[in-house]
């Protein structure tokens, strides 16, 4: 008996401890949830939510909308990762100047259970939702753009790119911010770091190694058990095939020691929108890793001021 009331204390000193310093981080790094009005959990679809982070600061009669898409893989990552992932400094300046952000929650990658096209077709729903709300919320349909990170900003860069494959979406997009994300899904599923993954996964029993079966996850079936089939999937889901001249400005951000998306993909499709005409900015973090790993305080505050920057840059004033 006394074990097991020993057990139960360390158990709730853990809990305790664990609520005390997420309150902190929430407080020290000052995360949207905690500043202004937040609405949260709003089902815009059957089965999937999001929520509203409202302006802190009235500037707009109609209110500018970001679409915030959190990244994770295809497989993990929540709505709520805005307040403790690496730009809620972002979001609380743009709040500060009259934005309203939208994250969501979408289709993730489940057991035989690909990720794609559902979680393109969330996003894009997400988007009729702030149409078809834009008079209750005030939303400024001539002033709506998207921003992801990672897996995020692939799905941020299908719904924007892919526009004539589309049922049309009643938005035009001002801007897409890409952190990070890949464009070319044929270039990360075969790189160094990928491979030592499958290496490492082929060294532990069978059973653990079906639980590990990431691209299986992905693709929803085995790619390595037919490539073709897995070449037209990475084809048909990459960005990069469907840019022309009349895609939003983009703004990549990414590190030039990214192990999970190659550099090459952002300078690639910077090249591209180059000899398309489409306007583009690109900062390439020195000696960073993908979600910014080994940037420094000076690189991680200089994305903040760049997102923000090229946001605002892109407000439409012809409001009428």
């Amino acid at each position: 008996m006394k074990k097991y009331r020993r057990f139960l204390w360390i158990i709730l000193t853990l809990v305790v401890i664990f609520f005390i310093t997420l309150g902190y981080f929430f407080i020290s790094n000052d995360a949207p949830i905690i500043t202004g009005k937040v609405i949260r959990n709003i089902e815009y679809k059957p089965g999937l939510k999001l929520d509203l982070y409202e302006p802190t600061t009235k500037v707009y009669e109609k209110t500018p909308v970001v679409l915030y898409i959190h990244g994770g893989a295809w497989i993990a990552g929540i709505k709520e990762s805005l307040n403790f992932n690496r730009f809620n400094q972002a979001a609380n300046a743009l709040r500060a100047s009259g934005y309203a952000i939208v994250s969501i929650n979408y289709t993730l990658a489940g057991s035989h259970q690909s990720p794609f096209p559902a979680c393109i077709k969330d996003a894009e729903d997400a988007v009729m939702w702030i149409n078809k709300n834009a008079e209750f919320y005030h939303f400024d349909l001539r002033n709506v753009g998207l921003f992801g990170e990672s897996a995020g900003a692939h799905i941020a860069m299908m719904v924007a790119y892919s526009r004539p494959l589309q049922d049309a979406l009643p938005v035009d997009f001002n801007y897409v911010v890409d952190i990070y994300g890949p464009n070319q899904l044929e270039g990360i599923y075969h790189t160094p770091f990928v491979d030592t993954l499958y290496s490492m996964r082929g060294k532990l029993p069978e059973s653990i190694q079906s639980c590990l079966n990431l691209e299986k996850f992905i693709f929803g079936f085995d790619p390595k058990q037919d490539s073709a089939r897995a070449l037209e999937v990475m084809k048909t889901y990459s960005p990069y095939h469907y840019l022309s001249a009349s895609v939003p400005p983009t703004l990549l951000i990414q590190g030039d020691c990214d192990r999970i998306v190659p550099l090459s993909q952002s300078t690639c499709l910077q090249i591209k929108l180059d000899s398309l005409g489409v306007e583009n900015e690109m900062h390439i973090l020195k000696g960073a890793d993908h979600a910014l790993a080994k940037a420094t305080p000076e690189q991680k505050a200089a994305v903040q001021k760049w997102i923000v920057a090229f946001i605002q840059k892109h407000y439409n004033k012809n409001n009428f």
